[in-house]
């Protein structure tokens, strides 16, 4: 059986056990071969509603705002160290990459191909679950082609390698070829466009709508370099933030003051709403942030946790002592709390992305605005504002941004996209940071890892290939 499908097989077992403790016995059915039997419309929309995504945790340990203690660095696994220290070679012979996002391609694919034909539901209705299924999907490409493919680069994208579409839930197919680069962000535009005129307002956190489509598409053109297509749907997601969901952010002055609902910070950080209910969220992907065995490994460069103001509530999501013990990481690193990020779309994103792409157009004090909206929920009012000097130039307010991107997204694994995307930018390529380090106890480098850009493109490994041997490996 093909190993590309492994993943799905997963996917089935687990649907299957979920379905069969909150549903009734003849939800679907598993056939001899392994395929999942779904007939009525309700069936494919409670697929869905069991369906998904995570995204691999290997970004995490790309980023370059990423750091490691040497004391407990032996406790990280050999894969995990690895990634860390940009080895050509990340995984053992015997061993598959880590993409679980294509357990869930397989759901929306059967979603896709099969609801139009399904039975007791309105025409409505098979459209907006078919839609749904193909933002899931182009998020399931978006995140593969940004682990196994180079960042998009106009001039070559049409023959850069990129990754095979996946488009068919058969179990037993065989022969995946890779797309070019070009082809597959195509792809991805393709579904997500077709997919808007059918999607509905914003229900739950993990229910694809018009406007996480809209996120998604800005996100997209953002990787691709394109500004001002990224800007121009990042503005409808905003007009589209409305619906039985509300969606707002949140005001850490107040959740995380001594009285606030988010308090006491406990041992994994504050009490936060659950993903299903946490109003940043527009559409959930999520990436565990927590592993056990090296806890204390990997923290914030000591640039990046110095770079918070003291008073910013978002360093309560941060520790500055090792887990299970007293002592404190020297030069101001920090170790994230709690267990998984969203990494799909959501509001602080959006901000974001609106403040850079608003600065890059030279629309400076709407960038600013858009900044200082975010700021002023994350920290007190009399730091929150940006530095003159910074909001009248736009070179500086661009940096100034990707530097509160990370700040808002710290060991979360997003920096890895940025990185990607700035080192092809060439006005903004020297913000990307191409070492990592490991420290000791007290505060001093032991050794530096530098990151070949052809690394920006993970291998397969020997054992994909193998079952795979119409797939190319990277360099």
């Amino acid at each position: 059986m093909n190993r590309l499908y492994k993943y799905f097989i997963f996917s089935l077992v687990s649907i299957t056990l979920l379905c069969a403790s909150s549903c009734k016995k003849d939800f679907l059915e598993v056939d001899p071969k392994g395929y999942l039997i779904a007939k009525a419309t309700a069936d494919y929309e409670g697929l869905l509603n069991a369906t998904q995504i995570q995204a691999s945790t290997t970004s995490i340990y790309l980023s370059d705002e990423t750091a490691a203690q040497s004391d407990y660095f032996g406790a990280a696994s050999v894969t995990t160290q690895r990634t860390f220290q940009f080895s050509d070679r990340i995984y053992n012979a015997d061993q598959l990459p880590s993409m679980d996002y294509l357990q869930s391609n397989y759901i929306y694919n059967k979603v896709i191909n099969e609801v139009m034909a399904s039975t007791g539901g309105t025409e409505k209705q098979k459209l907006q679950l078919k839609a749904e299924a193909q933002v899931g999907r182009a998020i399931c490409h978006l995140l593969f082609v940004n682990d196994f493919a180079l960042p998009y680069k106009e001039s070559s994208a049409a023959s850069d390698l990129g990754v095979p579409i996946i488009t068919t839930a058969e179990i037993n197919k065989t022969g995946f070829k890779r797309a070019t680069i070009k082809e597959v962000y195509d792809f991805i535009l393709k579904d997500l466009n077709e997919a808007l005129p059918n999607l509905a307002s914003i229900s739950h956190p993990f229910k694809a709508s018009a406007a996480a489509a809209e996120g998604l598409l800005a996100r997209t053109y953002l990787l691709m370099g394109k500004h001002s297509e990224a800007l121009s749907h990042v503005e409808a997601a905003f007009k589209l933030l409305s619906g039985s969901f509300p969606v707002k952010l949140y005001d850490y002055n107040q959740t995380l003051a001594p009285n606030g609902e988010w308090q006491p910070v406990g041992f994994f950080g504050p009490s936060t709403p659950s993903m299903s209910e946490d109003k940043e969220v527009i559409f959930m992907v999520n990436r565990g942030v927590f592993d056990f065995s090296s806890a204390n490994t990997f923290v914030t460069t000591p640039e990046t946790g110095m770079s918070y103001d003291p008073s910013d509530f978002r360093l309560l999501f941060y520790s500055d002592t090792e887990l299970f013990g007293s002592q404190i990481f020297p030069a101001g690193m920090k170790s994230i709390t709690g267990f998984g990020r969203n990494v799909g779309v959501g509001l602080a994103d959006l901000y974001l992305m609106r403040a850079e792409l608003r600065a890059r157009a030279n629309n400076l004090s709407g960038a600013v605005q858009d900044l200082e909206t975010l700021r002023k929920n994350r920290m007190p009012v009399n730091v929150a504002s940006v530095p003159v000097a910074t909001a009248g130039n736009r070179q500086s307010l661009v940096k100034f941004i990707l530097d509160e991107r990370i700040r808002e997204f710290a060991l979360s694994g997003m920096r890895w996209w940025d990185m990607r995307r700035l080192s092809v930018d060439t006005e903004f390529s020297n913000t990307v940071k191409y070492t990592h380090k490991i420290y000791n106890a007290n505060g001093a480098v032991v050794q530096t890892f530098a990151l070949d850009p052809k690394r920006f493109a993970l291998k397969f490994g020997e054992k994909l290939l193998a079952e795979n041997p119409e797939l190319i490996e990277n360099p």
